[in-house]
C-alpha cells in the first residue's frame, strides 16, 4: 500500500468520492485507463473515515488524461467526481 507517485503528469487528485469507497473501488474505477501504480483514499487518522478525496497514480501521462476525460464529472452515488491533475510544485530557485 501507500501512496506511490508516478512521473510528472501521471498523478491525479480525485474529489467528491462516495464515503463508502475504499482503495479497491478507486483502483477498479481507474484501472481501465492504464496501469495504476497506486490508488489511495485519504482517511482520518483517528477514525479511519474517508475524507472524501484520494489519489491515483499512473505510469503514463496519456492514461491520466484519459481518466480525467472519462471520470471528471462522473455521477457516482449522487456525487459528481472531480478529477484533477496534480501539478508538480515549482522547484524553488
Amino acid at each position: 500500500g501507500g501512496q506511490k507517485n508516478g512521473p510528472d503528469g501521471c498523478n491525479l487528485f480525485i474529489y467528491h468520492l462516495p464515503a463508502t469507497w475504499s482503495d479497491d473501488d478507486i483502483m477498479a474505477s481507474f484501472s481501465p485507463f492504464g496501469n495504476v501504480l497506486s490508488a489511495t483514499v485519504m482517511r482520518d487518522k483517528a477514525t479511519g473515515a474517508s475524507k472524501g478525496f484520494g489519489f491515483v497514480s499512473y505510469d503514463a501521462p496519456n492514461a491520466a488524461q484519459q481518466a480525467i476525460q472519462s471520470m471528471n464529472g462522473m455521477n457516482i452515488g449522487g456525487k459528481r467526481l472531480k478529477v484533477d491533475l496534480k501539478t508538480p510544485r515549482p522547484a524553488p530557485y
